[in-house]
């Protein structure tokens, strides 16, 4: 188990340093400005941006059917399911046999009477084989996962197998547009560690920011179905705990809040959006913003000042995930108003994002890093304000 979470970890780290962007939430007093951002060029990229941003409403959809059709279902299988003899949830899954990771685990859990119970109503978000397959060892296919004799990959497993079951039923049309989260029925480890968030843009379902509910509807006798296309595993780790952990990539985003007094905000408890520079984003600007060296040796109150309502310029209150980003829209920050807002514009896997002051988008990516308080996003340019 420590072999899975330490590469799970070594993924979201990565993306980590981002979350300490949203340290930025708190404080800043007047400000001066930053220099403008020397790499400007004109903005010839937001048309086609947008274009292909709107474009994602009919290949989005196309793309999950056809992978709902390669494990057999189509535009008749609801019906289907209607009209044929009920099974449970456990049944449903056995007969197919693109789910036989999830079966696996399943019965390697012991979760088979709660999944079959015929007084249940759940909804069950199930991944198939292909989702488990991303997964490292032991964890990416039947075969490994029936293997499995450590109690605490067991143990493990268990709690990922819980974060995909509500307690209730939940149609994919009870699910509302936009931004929404639930309760699953794992028991809580760190705070919002059960909890699940959809993202519903094109009447397009995806978990997480990275799941999408490739088929959904499939009626069972004690619940629903939805098929995802990549298993959910819950977080751990607060923005800031991320971050801190990633100097390789956010060293100059964690030296610029620890310079402004900001990192203890994204330790604990909240709900933050964090638009998190790399490194090389923030080598873009001038001194003394442009290395954590240069940085922890500022001491002008103005500059810090300004520092700190630059980081703030890139903290959303609130969970925003890819696909729920828009198209053009504005998004106000946490930096000071009036010039407190960015242009969003979503995408698929990624996004872009820009400041008042910055010409071109940055493009995000990676998306969507889970943290037990917010979610991060990765991005290639520092955000300026007007």
């Amino acid at each position: 188990m420590q072999t899975f979470i330490l590469k799970w970890r070594t993924i979201a780290n990565a993306i980590a340093m981002v979350f300490l962007v949203a340290a930025i939430g708190t404080a800043c007093q007047k400000q001066v400005a930053l220099p403008d951002d020397p790499t400007r060029q004109p903005a010839q990229n937001e048309q086609a941006i947008g274009n292909a941003a709107k474009g994602l409403e009919q290949s989005v959809p196309a793309v999950a059917s056809e992978q709902a059709r390669a494990i057999g279902f189509t535009e008749t299988s609801e019906t289907d399911f209607e009209r044929g003899p009920k099974k449970n949830i456990v049944e449903i899954a056995i007969a197919n046999p693109h789910f036989s990771s999830l079966v696996a685990a399943v019965v390697k859990t012991g979760l088979v009477g709660a999944l079959s119970d015929s007084s249940a109503k759940l909804t069950v978000f199930a991944p198939t084989n292909d989702a488990f397959a991303q997964l490292p060892a032991p964890f990416n296919n039947a075969t490994n996962i029936a293997a499995i004799s450590s109690p605490a990959n067991i143990a493990f497993l268990k709690s990922v197998l819980l974060y995909h079951v509500l307690g209730t039923k939940v149609r994919a049309n009870e699910i509302a547009n936009g931004r929404s989260s639930t309760i699953t029925i794992k028991p809580v480890g760190a705070a919002n560690d059960n909890t699940i968030y959809f993202s519903k843009t094109f009447g397009f379902i995806k978990v997480n920011g990275s799941s999408d509910v490739i088929f959904a509807n499939i009626k069972a006798s004690n619940g629903i179905i939805h098929v995802i296309n990549k298993v959910l595993i819950y977080p751990t780790k607060t923005i800031a705990g991320i971050a801190v952990a990633d100097s390789a990539n956010f060293s100059i985003l964690v030296a610029a809040l620890a310079k402004a007094n900001l990192v203890s905000v994204f330790t604990g408890s909240g709900d933050f959006t964090v638009f998190a520079p790399t490194n090389a984003a923030f080598a873009q600007l001038p001194a003394p913003f442009n290395t954590a060296a240069n940085i922890n040796a500022i001491t002008n109150p103005a500059q810090i000042a300004a520092l700190a309502n630059i980081l703030k310029y890139h903290v959303v209150a609130g969970r925003n995930f890819a696909w729920d980003l828009g198209i053009f829209r504005r998004i106000t920050t946490l930096a000071a108003a009036p010039n407190n807002k960015i242009t969003t514009i979503l995408g698929y896997n990624n996004g872009s994002v820009k400041g008042d002051a910055n010409t071109m988008y940055s493009k995000i990516t990676p998306a969507d890093v889970l943290a037990t308080n917010g979610v991060i996003q990765v991005i290639d340019k520092v955000l300026l304000p007007q």
